[in-house]
């Protein structure tokens, strides 16, 4: 392997890491799920749907997501709506709720 392929491969790998680092939490795993069962949502709506939900906490937590590539929004007046990302989210999930069986 030359230096240019390993160089792509820990890109990769770090990318890799990020985004299970991003579902590597209870309350994110909800978020993600909830949007995959729901399609787009505002943070409102999304909050009502969570138990115990706090507003400046689910922010945090779409924000990381965002940040992470597993989830995408777009902006329409003063609502913003938050929804996968990449249908191989979902993919991830059900592996992993496989290897969990």
């Amino acid at each position: 392997m030359n230096v240019m392929e390993v160089q792509k491969n820990e890109k990769k790998l770090a990318a890799m890491a990020k985004v299970l680092k991003a579902v590597a939490n209870h309350n994110r795993l909800r978020i993600v799920q909830l949007l995959l069962d729901n399609g787009e949502m505002t943070v409102n709506e999304i909050c009502e749907k969570l138990e115990n939900c706090e507003q400046s906490l689910l922010s945090h937590h779409l924000a990381a997501l965002k940040e992470a590539g597993v989830l995408s929004s777009r902006r329409d007046g003063r609502k913003i709506y938050y929804s996968s990302a990449k249908k191989e989210i979902e993919n991830l999930l059900n592996c992993i709720e496989n290897c969990c069986e």
